[in-house]
């Protein structure tokens, strides 16, 4: 997918939120968190694959009560190493990351809300990770997003999971993983 479909995305899920808007509840929040990225392969060839740590900011809207609609734009920064033809890569990833996810609130009271969400996850790279000769990373991947959190008051706790379902870099049929927790702060 192009630059073209990214940007359809974003435009769909910000006319979706400016609708939703006017009929419901709005939170917006800020949120910073670690990573922790892998990009699996099914290739014999690659060895001593191992993730890294890195981190994300970003910012959210949660349209809705029980049941939600929660885009994001996060600034995703992850790693990951690998061996190939026995040459040692390390990828560096940094992305402008937007999940559009449909959620529930489990539990719904005032000062603590439990929920759950998933959705599409879109990534553009900001930058081109180096990658072994005759491959390269996509600009623009997409996977899907599962999500739990917690609301206590104004704080946000969130665990997820995201997994390209489109490959990362087709020379090496890798797909990223990335598991993510972040804390967030919302602002009403």
């Amino acid at each position: 997918m192009k630059m073209k479909t990214m940007n359809m995305f974003v435009f769909a899920a910000l006319m979706l939120t400016s609708v939703l808007v006017k009929a419901q509840s709005v939170d917006l929040g800020v949120k910073a968190g670690v990573n922790y990225g892998t990009l699996p392969s099914g290739m014999d060839e690659l060895t001593d694959e191992a993730g890294k740590l890195g981190f994300n900011l970003g910012v959210f809207a949660r349209v809705g009560d029980e049941l939600y609609f929660q885009p994001e734009v996060n600034f995703s920064s992850y790693s990951s190493e690998y061996t190939y033809a026995s040459e040692k890569f390390e990828p560096k990833f940094r992305n402008l990351n937007v999940p559009l996810m449909v959620g529930y609130k489990i539990v719904n009271e005032e000062a603590l809300k439990f929920r759950v969400s998933l959705g599409p996850d879109l990534n553009y790279a900001l930058k081109d990770p180096i990658a072994p000769a005759d491959t390269e990373y996509k600009k623009f991947n997409a996977g899907g997003v599962l999500n739990a959190g917690v609301d206590l008051g104004m704080f946000t706790i969130d665990a997820r999971y995201s997994r390209g379902l489109t490959k990362a870099n087709e020379g090496l049929d890798q797909k990223s993983g990335i598991f993510n927790l972040s804390l967030g702060f919302i602002i009403r």
